[in-house]
């Protein structure tokens, strides 16, 4: 196949093939001069233009157009950017810069964020097809080098034709890193774009355990008050799915809402954060809102205090009280955390089955390393707790629990 390869190459240098792609620096660079240049004849051209050539008639067979694919990528990342920096023309057309994306998409890191933009841009509008490539090169980079993640918000500004391209490479991409940009989208106020970030959310939200995430989420929250009603229930039901409780008042305000949408979709991400079945009067959530904050000002702090008892049975006392409550569970979680080392096993499986009911992310690692407790309860209760928390159905193993965290972050 590799001398295939090779005559298809030797007759593109007698038949001229490559002569149509040629083209002034597509990255910014002087576009003086006739679009027909003629390059040099390289191997890499020849490729390219095979590959080009072949989009439009599809005379090659599959395997051999993967090694030309193969033979472009083995320049490496850096030199093969510069080359179809210089290969695509600025006012090329939709099949050369397929072509080079299709390229790219395999090795890009990083430092080619704003390439695959601009390869995606043609003078025109981006069609579909480029759109769609962008978002699948978008999602392979974030994959490969998570540095890309801080080239997205540069290349948001170099492109405004394709931001929905990089919302929706986020979101494809599902990783909680992804809030961060999203959360930024969310603050550049472009209204039309509104919907997708909250779409975007909602494939992260799951998986947004951290406090870093919870911070996010939090900025993320303005989505709510957006004038596109699919927005805020698309948002409200992302809060909803990575039990976000600081979001409740809100949810409850939403309750009142003209739209019959939003009204209904905010009472299910209220039961859903709660665990509460209390209708869709905003009043009776109102008044149990007042309730948990009321216990939270008065109570918690006597209740927190428990736990650093020398009497086990107020400990455990403590810990059934704080698995009831729905309201800033995240700090509630992070005082039980230290009981997971207590020295009475029987509180140290309380403690996991209290973070289990809190419903927060944040003692994830915690729990994981409490299943390699040498007591058989507490094991137990802290595998039954992280199946609770993550949705994930893995054996009672910590370093599979860690290993698989560890790709979902």
């Amino acid at each position: 196949m590799r001398a295939r390869a090779s005559t298809l190459l030797a007759a593109l240098a007698l038949t001229g093939v490559a002569l149509s792609i040629g083209l002034p620096r597509l990255g910014g660079g002087s576009t003086v001069g006739p679009t027909n240049v003629t390059p040099p004849s390289t191997p890499s051209s020849l490729a390219f233009a095979a590959l080009v050539d072949d989009a439009g008639s599809g005379r090659l067979p599959a395997q051999e157009r993967a090694e030309l694919v193969a033979r472009l990528r083995a320049m490496g990342p850096t030199a093969l950017a510069r080359f179809l920096d210089e290969s695509v023309a600025k006012d090329a057309g939709e099949t050369p810069r397929l072509v080079a994306l299709e390229c790219l998409y395999g090795c890009s890191t990083a430092r080619q964020v704003a390439l695959l933009v601009r390869l995606a841009s043609p003078e025109t509008a981006p069609t579909d097809a480029l759109r769609a490539a962008l978002r699948a090169a978008i999602v392979h980079t974030l994959e490969r080098d998570p540095r890309a993640e801080d080239e997205l918000a540069p290349a948001w500004r170099a492109s405004e034709p394709l931001r929905e391209e990089l919302i929706a490479a986020v979101g494809e991409r599902g990783q909680p890193a992804g809030l961060e940009f999203l959360a930024w989208a969310a603050e550049q106020q472009e209204e039309h774009l509104e919907r997708a970030v909250a779409e975007g959310c909602l494939r992260i939200a799951p998986r947004a355990r951290g406090l870093d995430e919870r911070e996010q989420l939090e900025r993320l929250s303005v989505l709510l008050e957006s004038t596109d009603l699919a927005c805020v229930q698309t948002m409200a039901a992302a809060l909803a799915r990575a039990q976000f409780d600081s979001a409740v008042p809100a949810l409850i305000d939403l309750l009142a809402s003209d739209s019959r949408g939003v009204r209904e979709r905010a009472q299910r991400s209220l039961q859903e954060l709660t665990g509460m079945a209390l209708g869709a009067t905003p009043q009776r959530w109102q008044a149990w809102l007042e309730t948990e904050r009321a216990w939270l000002e008065r109570e918690a702090p006597a209740v927190l205090a428990d736990l650093g008892s020398d009497d086990d049975a107020r400990v455990l006392a403590a810990l059934r009280t704080i698995s009831s409550r729905r309201l800033q569970r995240d700090d509630l979680a992070a005082s039980v955390v230290d009981m997971l080392v207590h020295g009475n096993a029987a509180v140290r499986a309380a403690a996991c089955a209290t973070l289990g009911a809190l419903g927060s992310g944040v003692a994830t690692e915690a729990l994981i390393d409490c299943l390699e407790d040498e007591d058989d309860a507490v094991l137990q209760a802290a595998w039954s707790a992280l199946r609770q928390l993550t949705g994930l159905e893995l054996p009672a193993d910590a370093d599979l629990w860690r290993q698989s965290i560890a790709d979902v972050g």
